[in-house]
């Protein structure tokens, strides 16, 4: 619990109170779709199924995916508003200035501070766009698979696979704020 109580006090420290909602917002229903897909089910002939965990898991699914389009949408535009996109990905300007001191910290064991084009603002540029990619991906199987396209099977499998970024991004992302925040703490 001590954990959950400093890291609170971290991002209040770091993050406005409404960047701090909407990132706790979409980080609960992202974990919460993750969790729920493991109930949701498919019949061969790509309806919903009939099990009742199943039916009742793909719809929460579904209508859990649909509410945190907009959400996710709106995080990622103010964070870009406020940040601009060479925060996120300098690298698309050319610009390595600060990615290669941060590399040159972490090869001597420091951890660098977490600063605009630094890796810790790339890798959550990279989060942001995992989100995209899944919330687009998930957006457009609902929409290929309610018209009977023939074509939502892979859709719906390409969503799985990008899925698979995301579960990476936090896992990766928490474990640098964990970081981050006892190393703070330290200093």
């Amino acid at each position: 619990m001590q954990l959950i109580r400093v890291a609170k006090e971290y991002l209040r420290e770091r993050q406005s109170p409404g960047i701090r909602f909407l990132h706790i917002a979409v980080l609960l229903m992202v974990i919460s779709q993750i969790v729920v897909s493991n109930f949701a089910g498919f019949d061969d002939d790509g309806q919903i199924s009939k099990k009742i965990v199943e039916y009742y898991g793909t719809w929460v699914h579904i209508i859990t995916g649909l509410c945190l389009v907009p959400i996710a949408l709106l995080f990622v535009f103010v964070e870009l508003k406020s940040h601009g996109v060479k925060h996120f990905f300098p690298y698309l300007s050319g610009d390595h200035a600060q990615l290669k001191n941060d590399l040159m910290q972490l090869r001597q064991l420091t951890l660098p501070e977490p600063v605009s084009q630094g890796i810790a603002s790339i890798v959550q540029g990279l989060g942001l766009g995992a989100l995209l990619l899944v919330l687009l991906s998930g957006l457009t199987w609902f929409i290929s698979w309610r018209y009977g396209a023939s074509w939502s099977e892979l859709v719906k499998d390409t969503h799985e696979l990008l899925t698979g970024l995301v579960i990476a991004y936090i896992v990766g992302h928490g474990c640098m704020g964990v970081l981050h925040i006892f190393y703070a703490g330290k200093k």
